[in-house]
């Protein structure tokens, strides 16, 4: 009897533990309060069309430039990100880039990153070469158009921020903005430097690289070249000769020109001008010659002038390089204080060359010590003055063992004196050398 009460206890004894676990089991668990809401894709609170200053690849962040408040922020982007282009299409963070005009959401407070579209409200000018900036009007002429930029232009060359002194007139540009005003620039395009070595026999004649430069041939000359491969044309003497050069971006590069095989025989063109008007003087390097006839003119190039009353006067780079050449030339009406440079229909280059009034000089202050070139001439050591030149052009800056540096400038007023002074130029890295031309036709090693 003691055993079946005790069996019925441990039974009733089981039922109530396994009613009581089934109680525990299906209570249910309240959630943890913690405020925090995992952030979605396509989820946003704020939205924003502004210019990508930064990209910060490795904590993924994107310092944004607003358009309108004219103030920077700092946002995250992760794997949730929606990136497309200005169609709706996906693009890869690698097709997002620096200086883009974008449409973007974001959550506020978390400063999460929800969307970024290149804006359909934006332009995008691609290979721009024929362009000009007058920083006193905050202007850019791009071909026949004129944009505005404001105080707060971002200028990009190799991933790297830059200042707009540091665009060169031989650079090519990618441009961005929002209807007649300019927001960012990438130099895609740079430039670097060219320096001859052993030239004595062609100074006082004429280097011609590529199709964008055209100098007589001085001592002591750094020319500023786009990057880019050339064959650089020599002439002197009605003796021509053509060598190739790589020039890389901001970098010097030293061609050795005394191994140019010198011919003994001279050759010589002769040169059939149509002028209009027909009685209009031409002159051949300075000389009045009588175009009434053939001219016989030694190979290589020469600058030509065409002067009349009452027209403009024409100045033009030509370049004999056969037996015979016809040069059509016609003036136009005077304007006062204009020179033109008109084209023919002889393979020619034309230059940019300026009008040089008396008057005032300028000054390069700083950095003191560096050797100073404008437009590709020696001009001395800093701190050095030398007499203005209306026009623009292009000063460089070069001291051994820094980097080389050239910037564009504006002068307009001849009369008054002007001091500039520009940024320390910066240590070269040691692992980098000058680049150097003269065993060029070695193969380099792997």
């Amino acid at each position: 009897m003691n055993k079946v009460i005790k069996l019925i206890c441990l039974l009733a004894l089981g039922f109530i533990l396994t009613g009581c676990g089934k109680s525990l089991e299906e209570e249910p668990q309240k959630e943890l309060e913690t405020g925090f809401i995992p952030a979605r894709a396509g989820m946003y609170d704020s939205a924003d069309t502004a210019v990508i200053k930064r990209i910060n690849k490795q904590e993924k962040t994107i310092t944004f430039f607003n358009i309108v408040r004219e103030r920077n922020y700092t946002l995250n982007y992760n794997g949730t990100t929606n990136l497309s282009d200005k169609y709706g299409s996906s693009v890869s963070m690698e097709q997002i880039n620096e200086g883009d005009i974008v449409d973007i959401t974001f959550l506020k407070e978390k400063k999460m990153l929800a969307s970024v579209q290149k804006s359909d409200s934006s332009f995008l000018l691609e290979n721009v070469a024929d362009f000009s900036i007058d920083e006193r009007t905050k202007e850019i002429s791009i071909g026949e158009d004129i944009y505005r930029y404001p105080e707060d232009l971002f200028i990009y060359s190799e991933g790297k921020q830059v200042e707009i002194m540091d665009i060169n007139r031989v650079d090519t540009l990618r441009v961005q903005g929002i209807g007649h005003t300019v927001y960012s620039i990438y130099i895609d395009k740079g430039h670097g430097y060219l320096r001859l070595k052993n030239d004595e026999y062609f100074l006082g004649g004429w280097i011609e690289v590529g199709q964008s430069l055209i100098k007589p041939i001085e001592e002591d000359m750094l020319l500023v070249v786009p990057e880019g491969k050339y064959d650089v044309l020599f002439s002197t003497k009605g003796i021509s000769a053509t060598k190739k050069v790589t020039i890389k971006r901001d970098k010097e590069t030293e061609l050795d020109i005394g191994d140019l095989k010198k011919e003994d025989v001279k050759k010589y063109g002769n040169l059939i001008f149509a002028v209009s008007p027909d009685n209009a003087a031409v002159y051949i390097d300075g000389e009045e010659v009588d175009i009434s006839a053939p001219v016989q003119t030694e190979y290589g190039i020469h600058q030509m002038m065409a002067k009349a009353d009452g027209y403009q006067t024409v100045i033009q780079y030509i370049k004999v390089g056969q037996e015979n050449a016809t040069i059509q030339v016609t003036m136009e009406k005077e304007n006062k204080n204009s020179v033109s440079s008109n084209t023919t229909e002889t393979t020619t280059v034309s230059s940019n060359d300026v009008t040089s009034a008396s008057g005032g000089k300028i000054t390069i202050d700083a950095p003191k010590g560096v050797e100073v070139y404008m437009d590709g001439s020696y001009i001395g050591i800093a701190p050095v003055s030398f007499k203005k030149t209306a026009g623009i052009h292009v000063i460089t800056l070069r001291l051994s063992g820094y980097e080389t540096r050239s910037y564009t400038i504006n002068i307009e007023n001849l009369v008054t004196n002007e001091n500039l002074s520009f940024s320390d130029l910066v240590e070269e890295e040691k692992t980098e050398e000058k680049s150097s031309e003269e065993n060029k036709e070695n193969p380099e090693k792997p």
